[in-house]
């Protein structure tokens, strides 16, 4: 769950599920004379709108921080529950095309292995987590058992594509974030160039209506992302219980912004 608060002091509840949605959105139409788009298109678009549909069963009970305010990503749940959550939205990935979940699990695996160090972890929950990182290969090599007589998709399973087709997740999950949560304006790092070796910084500006990126990497002038998320006029609750019954009655709010070049 992302829980923005507006500025009213209401609080817009948007799902992961939803935010997964809007971060494919910003990769579809990647690709341009000086960008490479994705190839297999298809799997690696997969592989980011899927990329953090481990949290539905989540999201149909959502939970409260011990204040009472609704519980976001950054938050919680215990650290155990995350790696599941991963687990299951890997598994749901490559259940759909083997190639989305070796993506959904790289991903995964390079946030914590950029995180492992800063984290506040006992040591059972960082074994835990370098065994979900160290697992991701064996994702990969069942992903290879099961494509590898395909041209396109052996050679999407090298490690440069792999890498390249993540970081190409992690632009549309960070340019999605940066609105929902939302965070300052960046650049956003390591940008897929050729879809191989070669990446680049893109900065990333917004308002409430606008969203530029420079370089631009599309292969389109312009286009819209959207997003939708509920409303909540309480900003804590009793319990958990009271909690998604307001959630579950509250309004929507659907936010839409025009991608244009910087």
């Amino acid at each position: 769950m992302i829980v923005q608060e507006l500025p009213d002091g209401r609080l817009w509840c948007i799902n992961q599920t939803s935010h997964a949605h809007q971060a494919e959105e910003f990769c579809r139409r990647w690709g341009n004379g000086a960008f490479a788009p994705p190839a297999p298109y298809g799997p690696v678009l997969l592989g980011v709108s899927q990329h953090d549909n481990g949290w539905y069963d989540w999201e149909l009970e959502p939970e409260l921080r011990p204040d009472g305010y609704p519980m976001d990503f950054i938050h919680g749940p215990d650290w155990a529950t995350k790696l599941h959550l991963w687990w299951r939205g890997i598994r749901r990935a490559f259940d759909q095309h083997p190639y989305a979940g070796v993506l959904v699990g790289h991903h995964a695996a390079l946030l914590y292995e950029g995180l492992l160090e800063s984290l506040h972890l006992g040591e059972e929950e960082r074994e835990a987590t370098q065994i979900f990182i160290d697992e991701q290969a064996n994702v990969r090599a069942e992903a290879r058992r099961l494509l590898g007589a395909d041209e396109v998709l052996a050679a999407a399973l090298e490690d440069e594509a792999v890498e390249a087709h993540t970081r190409l997740l992690q632009f549309g999950d960070l340019a999605s974030l940066v609105v929902c949560v939302p965070w300052a304006a960046r650049r956003i790092e390591r940008c897929p160039v050729d879809m191989a070796e070669t990446f680049t910084a893109i900065s990333m500006e917004f308002d409430e209506r606008r969203i530029t990126f420079d370089p631009w990497p599309y292969g389109v002038d312009h286009f819209e992302v959207t997003i939708w998320g509920r409303v909540l006029e309480d900003r804590v609750f009793p319990d958990a219980d009271a909690y998604r019954q307001a959630l579950a009655v509250a309004p929507g709010l659907h936010k839409c912004w025009s991608v244009e070049r910087a």
